[in-house]
């Protein structure tokens, strides 16, 4: 135990604080998850226009246009919405006008997103199809503006100004290169290649990083990843997702669109299935774990543990029994806390790849307990049905190592409950 602590502090944990804490990653993550509660919104009218009951889908057809309409003014934001934050969360860690930093992004955003030939901004390049433009425009944004500020290219106000006129004036130069560098760029492809920069983009970057990324292989490496971070005392999903999160908001977006329009649903993977179906208690599938502490722990450790944090697991709060069992650097139990959430997820990829149970299009709160969970961001009944077998199958893979663990904690507390008899009993009568 000692000597595989002693590899996971010397060589896995600074690489992933350094990969945690880089600002970039960390704006992109923190900028994305801004759309969440958007995205939230827009699924709550997307299950009320398509529900999981039939009777009452057939009654809410004729009404199915107007309700998506909310879904479009949501969903269809994200890009935008991302272009704004990632270069507010980004200005920010520069300690630089957060406020100028999105809203120059924004812009830049739009000038790069090319007009239909109404002169209308395309709604879907609004959306998740723009928004590894978006990402790409914010960095460049705050970067271009960083460094006009760091060499004072930029117009500085006397003493007495306030705030919201020297920010305003500051960001005058630099929002003017921004901009003019943009609109030179998306000049140049779309006269010598007939190309917008959203097409380029999309044909390096988004298409096959969403293709990579929609694979269970792919699936699989992030959901071990994460629990090997976990296993080291690092937020697992926080690192992961620097990195791919914007790849799993598009696919989850593919889906929703393929719902409105009445199309296959065309991916698995997304940010449903890493967020829903492979953490049902939290990362690591713990609610599986906490009812064995419940109803099969000898141990008082574990059983009180057990007692305390079901309730916190059935909304997907996975920190107290991480940090409080430990899961954390304690090798007996990180091997199923891996294991267990890949085979859920590749038992649930299996399923519905073969159209067993539907295909997750809505997205939940992430606090939403299981089984309903399944069923909401499927809209089928058999999602709530699948992700009970996903929690009885957590529970066989955790059944073996658990009761090793129980066992050996057990017999510890028996040592020290006669350590204290020995020790009040010798005390007795030395007195």
């Amino acid at each position: 135990m000692d000597r595989f602590n002693a590899v996971m502090e010397r060589y896995f944990m600074p690489v992933a604080e350094v990969i945690a804490e880089q600002r970039h990653l960390k704006a992109i993550r923190d900028g994305i998850i801004t759309t969440m509660p958007l995205l939230i919104i827009g699924s709550v009218f997307l299950i009320i226009a398509f529900p999981p009951i039939e009777s009452w889908a057939a009654f809410m057809e004729p009404y199915v246009p107007t309700l998506t309409i909310p879904v479009d003014a949501t969903f269809g934001i994200m890009g935008l919405v991302a272009a704004f934050s990632i270069a507010y969360n980004l200005g920010k860690s520069y300690e630089m006008d957060p406020l100028s930093s999105g809203v120059l992004s924004v812009a830049a955003f739009l000038i790069a997103t090319p007009h239909s030939e109404e002169g209308n901004i395309p709604l879907n390049l609004m959306g998740s199809e723009g928004l590894f433009v978006a990402i790409l425009i914010a960095l460049f944004t705050v970067e271009v503006f960083r460094l006009m500020e760091k060499r004072d290219f930029v117009i500085r106000m006397p003493a007495g100004v306030p705030p919201s006129v020297w920010r305003a004036f500051t960001a005058l130069i630099p929002g003017f290169v921004i901009v003019c560098m943009v609109w030179g760029v998306s000049l140049l492809l779309q006269t010598w290649f007939s190309l917008s920069l959203h097409e380029v983009v999309g044909a390096i970057l988004r298409e096959p990083l969403q293709a990579m990324g929609s694979s269970i292989w792919a699936a699989l490496l992030a959901i071990f990843l994460i629990q090997l971070l976990w296993s080291a005392g690092i937020h697992g999903i926080s690192v992961v997702a620097s990195v791919m999160a914007p790849i799993w908001y598009s696919l989850a977006d593919e889906n929703q669109a393929a719902k409105v329009a009445g199309e296959e649903l065309p991916n698995i993977v997304g940010q449903q299935f890493m967020a829903i179906w492979i953490a049902v208690g939290g990362s690591g599938m713990i609610l599986a774990l906490t009812i064995l502490f419940v109803l099969r722990a000898r141990s008082r450790h574990l059983k009180s543990l057990g007692k305390m944090t079901i309730w916190s697991s059935f909304f997907n709060i996975s920190e107290p029994v991480i940090f409080g069992a430990p899961i954390v650097m304690n090798p007996i139990m990180i091997v199923p806390f891996i294991l267990a959430p890949m085979a859920v997820g590749a038992f649930t990829y299996i399923v519905m790849a073969l159209d067993l149970v539907g295909r997750p299009y809505a997205v939940v709160p992430w606090t939403t307990p299981a089984p309903f969970s399944g069923w909401l961001t499927t809209g089928d009944w058999r999602g709530a049905v699948l992700m009970i077998a996903n929690i009885l199958l957590a529970m066989a893979i955790y059944y073996p190592f658990f009761r090793a663990w129980d066992r050996k904690l057990a017999e510890e507390e028996v040592v020290d409950e006669e350590t204290v008899e020995g020790t009040d009993a010798g005390s007795s009568v030395k007195m």
